[in-house]
């Protein structure tokens, strides 16, 4: 049986605290609700966004400058799908190991002959900086001895003919790891993936993630259940908020919690990778009454009322047990009126 938790200072009542499966549940299901609401409101907003004009210039620029570095290609013209050349070519059925390293050579040798992502006129021109990945110290696969480029007879640079193309394809995969890296080089490349980086992963992400958690965690219990101010979840599983007198919280008790739950176990928790969450989760798990960090803070508990009324403040319990007793009074009257000659049985059970 759940332990009882006695949080009714000065109205003698008693609550199971509410169990952690039920907890849980209720968790999964407000997560449920909550992530599909985020997806909703992701899509919408980035439909919007994406139609302004600082997004799409910068969309236009990043896709114009990663296509016409060869490294990329444009799967959907329509919809800007890009794809590296490695995922472009991968079906071997298609273009065997021979014939991706074929074009995957021909890709880096342009790339990097490209005067707009390397100085041509430098000594360490974007030729030299390739041909330093295929030989000598420097160059990829030397911490494992590996050798996928040999010069030969006439001092060419030439794929080792005692690798098969299928190892051969491994120096390809991690060239193109080094490529990319020289984008940056282009004007007005940088700029442009920070923006969409900047809206999708600090604008669009947060914003629908924190409107998910404002309706679901605020607006819900607000409107639908300030009886206990539950969640969706919670209403399932018949959990309700307490606060130290064993009532519902107050409103201002209720904004303090989420106010912490908000800024702390949301926002904060965004850019700390989650450990907010993980330090509100492990409390709820191992203290004793089963606080999380913001009913910590705000000195609320969460409870199972499935067997119990829940009472709105003090005054209200206070009011029902005077009724409950006035009416009880008055059926004892009227049983001595009618039955002058009978007394009545008490039936309650002995203490």
């Amino acid at each position: 049986m759940p332990e009882t938790k006695a949080v009714g200072a000065g109205t003698n009542l008693e609550y199971y605290k509410a169990p952690f499966g039920k907890r849980l549940f209720a968790f999964i299901l407000d997560a449920f609700f909550m992530v599909a609401l985020s997806l909703g409101l992701f899509s919408g907003a980035r439909l919007i966004l994406e139609n302004s004009s600082t997004y799409v210039n910068a969309f236009n620029t990043y896709v114009e400058i990663s296509t016409a570095s060869g490294l990329y290609l444009n799967n959907d013209k329509t919809s800007g799908n890009l794809v590296t050349i490695l995922e472009y070519y991968s079906d071997t059925a298609t273009y065997p190991y021979e014939k991706q390293n074929e074009l995957d050579e021909a890709a880096f040798s342009a790339y990097y002959k490209m005067g707009r992502f390397f100085d041509q006129s430098d000594a360490a021109s974007g030729t030299t900086l390739y041909n330093a990945q295929k030989i000598g110290d420097s160059r990829i696969g030397a911490s494992s001895s590996l050798n996928y480029f040999v010069y030969d007879a006439s001092k060419a640079i030439v794929a080792n003919p005692s690798y098969s193309a299928e190892t051969m394809h491994a120096f390809y995969q991690s060239a193109f790891d080094i490529a990319v890296q020289y984008l940056n080089n282009a004007e007005g490349y940088v700029e442009a993936t920070k923006t969409l980086s900047t809206t999708i992963n600090f604008i669009i992400i947060p914003v629908a993630v924190a409107l998910s958690v404002i309706v679901f965690e605020f607006l819900i219990p607000l409107i639908f259940f300030r009886r206990g101010w539950r969640t969706l979840g919670m209403a399932a599983f018949k959990l309700y908020l307490l606060n130290g007198y064993a009532v519902s919280p107050p409103f201002k008790t209720f904004l303090i919690r989420f106010l912490w739950l908000f800024f702390v176990e949301t926002l904060l928790a965004m850019v700390t990778f989650g450990i907010p969450v993980i330090v509100s989760f492990s409390m709820w798990v191992f203290r004793k009454d089963g606080q999380a960090f913001h009913d910590y803070m705000a000195g609320t508990y969460m409870v199972d009322g499935s067997e119990q009324s829940i009472y709105r403040s003090k005054a209200e319990h206070d009011a029902l047990l005077a009724k409950a007793a006035a009416t009880e009074a008055r059926t004892d009257l009227l049983f001595e009126e009618d039955h002058p000659d009978q007394k009545k049985v008490d039936s309650s059970p002995k203490k």
